[in-house]
């Protein structure tokens, strides 16, 4: 049946990678404008569709460029209920109104402006008429919206699925040709795991092929404390504790293997990415947590599924806690300098690179 649905897809897949390639060829000859901006901005994105990673490489640049710049992020706002440009308020917005990534950002930055518009061109020009001295512009989930010429972009793929072994939607998960890499200054290679070898490195760097003018680096997550999902200041350790794993994300096998080797997971409830959670939903997260109450589990969930959860009240008595986690990116094979180091450098540039789009 799966090789009857291959040759099914394949005819579209061509179809779909055809009007792709001459879109992008359109911007590449210039027929097509791309825009630039006062401001600085940089872009993550990716090539394959589904999550490789990108809200904690975007906070990951607010820590480091919010230090030193007057910065904000600017996100479509995918599975929103609203349309146009708005700016996030943290106590007022939901993830029906903003998005759920953007709102689990914004929570977590409270200081940093952060704004959701499907046309990201209108979206960065709104956030210079309302920002006062505003340096920098971090744009998330961007690499195919061409409209907008980046002076920085960094381009993500997933360790376990590497864009160069994948093919165009829908007879693979690739929303461009392969070489659309290309347009990228730094290449990112996430969820990588921690004991991977210099030789792992190598392989891998190879098969990307990277070009010149491209900096590759490696991340891996970091998982934080448990806080509690109703009062974040309250932290308990996860070691020797009963889990009822609540996820509604494009993948948790990674969150899955953590959990697996520190404490006992029970049960899980497990929904499809940006799920929008209902009455009957909550009523079954209640019912599972009741009928385990004998063993005193916990529920751990995911900082994108909280802000999704946080409306339901009924929610507020259940041990619910949240599984924060960070970024630890290491130096490619052939930088020895840091990550943070090169971005800071190419900011303080504003350094556009002379990119070989026609190979």
């Amino acid at each position: 049946m799966r090789v009857f649905l291959s040759y099914l897809l394949f005819p579209i897949s061509i179809f779909y990678g055809i009007v792709v390639y001459f879109r992008n060829k359109f911007y590449d000859f210039g027929w097509c404008k791309s825009q630039k901006h006062n401001v600085t901005t940089i872009g993550v994105g990716n090539l394959r569709a589904g999550g490789t990673g990108k809200t904690p490489h975007v906070e990951y640049l607010i820590e480091v460029l919010s230090k030193d710049y007057n910065i904000a992020v600017l996100s479509r706002g995918y599975g929103r209920k609203t349309k146009g440009f708005k700016q996030l308020d943290a106590d007022k917005d939901t993830a029906l109104t903003v998005g759920d990534e953007p709102l689990q950002m914004k929570k977590k930055f409270p200081d940093i402006s952060f704004a959701v518009c499907e046309d990201r061109n209108k979206g960065v020009k709104e956030l210079e008429k309302r920002i006062n001295g505003l340096e920098l512009v971090i744009l998330d989930d961007v690499f195919q919206h061409r409209a907008l010429d980046l002076d920085l972009s960094i381009l993500l793929t997933e360790y376990s699925h590497p864009f160069f072994k994948d093919k165009v939607l829908p007879f693979g998960m690739l929303r461009e040709q392969k070489k659309g890499y290309k347009r990228a200054d730094y290449i990112l290679i996430t969820k990588s795991p921690e004991n991977y070898t210099m030789g792992d490195r190598l392989s891998f760097e190879a098969d990307i092929k990277p070009k010149k003018y491209q900096k590759v680096f490696f991340s891996h997550i970091e998982y934080k404390p448990l806080y509690l999902m109703s009062d974040n200041e309250k932290k308990i350790e996860i070691q020797d504790q009963k889990v009822i794993l609540l996820t509604g994300i494009a993948d948790n096998s990674i969150i899955i293997e953590y959990l697996s080797s520190k404490t006992q997971i029970i049960d899980k409830l497990e929904y499809a990415d940006h799920h929008n959670f209902l009455d009957k939903d909550i009523d079954k997260i209640i019912s599972l947590y009741n009928s385990k109450q004998e063993i005193n589990p916990i529920i751990i969930t995911t900082e994108k599924d909280a802000v999704r959860l946080l409306g339901f009240e009924k929610l507020n008595n259940l041990p619910i806690y949240v599984l924060p986690i960070g970024l630890i990116i290491t130096s490619s094979v052939t930088k020895s300098v840091s990550f943070k180091e090169i971005i800071l450098d190419d900011v303080r540039k504003n350094k556009s690179y002379d990119r070989i789009y026609h190979n």
